[in-house]
């Protein structure tokens, strides 16, 4: 009987109800929603005081990248939580057409002076991508460059995504442990003093970056990377 309600409210969660709300648990375990389904509060454009007035809507309980340019920050650009965490557990539903491109960062850090051209921010990245279609320098996508990876860095243990649905994703940060789960399935872990972190890191185009390798905290962001993105049920559960 468990099992089937259980069952019965993720099928809810999905298909229409219970949208951006906690669960009385997760009330008690600490979690706050990130996303009311409503309004934009909690959020603001990278380099803005205010959330952007136009590339980010808020409807039918969503939060909607309606980006169209095709590149990054091209839009209406990335947009930021206010505060900033360290050690956290996040969670999140999103859904990418074809050909989409996003991603939500963390350990974001906002320059003191914007840069000439771009309003692009960079942190660790959980890539939101369409895996089997999306062409990257003429080529299908490199494994550390698919749904679920540390951008760039950490490959994720998964199969191919299928874009057009919703799915949910985890990011779990504790120190300098990482992982990523999606659709309840854990598919990185990844200690960032490991050898293996190490490597990605080092062949990665973020190894020039001073100190990125060891960022400890830093703002949560939604990419706008020039596709449409949809989010929703937005959570966080801070672990300090």
């Amino acid at each position: 009987m468990k099992k089937i309600s259980y069952l019965l409210f993720l099928s809810l969660s999905f298909f229409g109800c219970q949208q951006n709300t906690l669960t009385q648990r997760e009330k008690m375990n600490g979690y706050t929603l990130l996303f009311d389904g409503k309004t934009s509060d909690g959020w603001r454009g990278a380099y803005q005081t205010k959330f952007p007035t136009h590339g980010w809507a808020i409807r039918d309980q969503q939060l909607l990248g309606e980006l169209s340019a095709g590149k990054e920050s091209g839009d209406g650009g990335d947009i930021i939580t206010l505060k900033k965490y360290k050690n956290f557990d996040l969670q999140f539903d999103w859904k990418l057409g074809k050909l989409g491109n996003s991603g939500v960062k963390y350990f974001v850090e906002e320059l003191a002076q914007k840069p000439q051209n771009s309003s692009s921010l960079i942190g660790y990245e959980y890539q939101l991508i369409d895996d089997p279609d999306f062409i990257y320098n003429d080529k299908h996508l490199p494994e550390d460059h698919k749904t679920g990876a540390v951008y760039n860095i950490i490959p994720p243990n998964k199969a191919d995504v299928r874009v057009g649905r919703w799915h949910r994703s985890r990011i779990i940060v504790k120190n300098d442990h990482i992982e990523h789960y999606l659709d309840g399935k854990m598919i990185v872990s990844v200690d960032r003093e490991s050898d293996e972190f190490k490597k990605g890191f080092q062949q990665s185009k973020f190894k020039a970056i001073p100190g990125y390798d060891q960022r400890k905290e830093g703002y949560i962001l939604l990419q706008d990377h020039g596709h449409n993105v949809a989010f929703r049920n937005i959570k966080i559960k801070e672990l300090d």
